[in-house]
């Protein structure tokens, strides 16, 4: 019998999976797995209860719901000053892991080069390898994690079709400068490259930094993915419920990639995010 997949066959349980099963075996605290646990706004289960009982509990719009889209969009720019159309710039995923394949395998072809940054989040090699795309690394180094010319240098050629941006950056909690933007998008731009920004610890930034999506540097509104997360944000995981924002046109190969994976997101779960992007500052 064939072994299935290398890009996947090869691999092991993920790291956070297996933590999380020792941590609850062993009654530990698990500080393996990323997910907030500080309480969640219990208005928003509510919600999903409600809407969970009177319904609709049918396919959603492939897009997500119109109310959520436009809640993401009135997020972007309530904190970002980031300006899309809900209609045509946001899609709803099944969780932000979803909407990085989606991006990652309606964006690559085989023999791209991706640049990605390391430390790093455990799913994205195997999701570039997955595409038929080469990943290329750039090592950040403690204490300060920053981003280097002559490793960018390094990464960049002329087969690179894109880079995944980590910001803030999990697991060295390094939130980007906007010095180290703009160098980043030099090199985005001088290669012709777009850039998928994940983006879901967004919210949970700490000591007076703010983070600043890389969408608003010069000459990257129409090159960047901005990736988003509910579960991170309100602590509710368990929902998977993601959102990406980008152009139409850079949208659309994302939504052919989406229909084929999970196509939509629980409607009931939908109506509650579109509340919760909607709390005031005091959330």
């Amino acid at each position: 019998m064939r072994p299935g997949n290398p890009v996947f066959a090869s691999l092991g349980t993920t790291v956070f999976e297996t933590m999380s099963r020792l941590a609850d075996r062993h009654g530990a605290v698990n500080l393996g797995q990323g997910f907030p646990d500080d309480g969640f706004p219990e208005d928003l289960l509510a919600v999903a209860a409600d809407a969970t009982l009177h319904g609709p509990n049918q396919y959603p719009s492939m897009l997500g719901l119109p109310d959520l889209r436009r809640a993401v969009a009135e997020h972007d720019q309530r904190f970002y000053g980031i300006e899309v159309d809900p209609d045509t710039e946001v899609l709803v995923t099944s969780g932000a892991t979803e909407a990085l394949a989606a991006c990652l395998l309606g964006l690559l072809s085989p023999g791209d080069v991706v640049v990605l940054f390391e430390p790093m989040y455990d799913c994205y090699v195997p999701m570039v390898r997955a595409a038929g795309a080469v990943p290329r690394f750039v090592t950040l180094r403690p204490p300060t994690w920053e981003l280097r010319r002559e490793d960018l240098a390094a990464a960049f050629g002329p087969r690179t079709r894109a880079v995944v941006l980590n910001d803030p950056l999990n697991p060295a909690a390094k939130v980007f400068s906007p010095e180290e933007l703009d160098l980043l998008a030099e090199f985005v731009l001088a290669s012709d490259a777009h850039v998928v920004c994940d983006e879901v610890y967004e919210h949970l930034v700490y000591d007076g930094r703010r983070h600043v999506p890389l969408w608003t540097r010069d000459g990257m509104a129409d090159r960047c993915l901005k990736v988003g997360s509910a579960g991170k944000t309100f602590s509710l995981t368990g929902w998977k419920v993601g959102y990406v924002t980008a152009t139409a046109e850079l949208l659309r190969p994302v939504v052919r990639a989406h229909q084929f994976l999970t196509f939509t997101t629980p409607p009931n779960l939908q109506a509650a995010v579109a509340v919760g992007l909607r709390k005031d500052d005091t959330y």
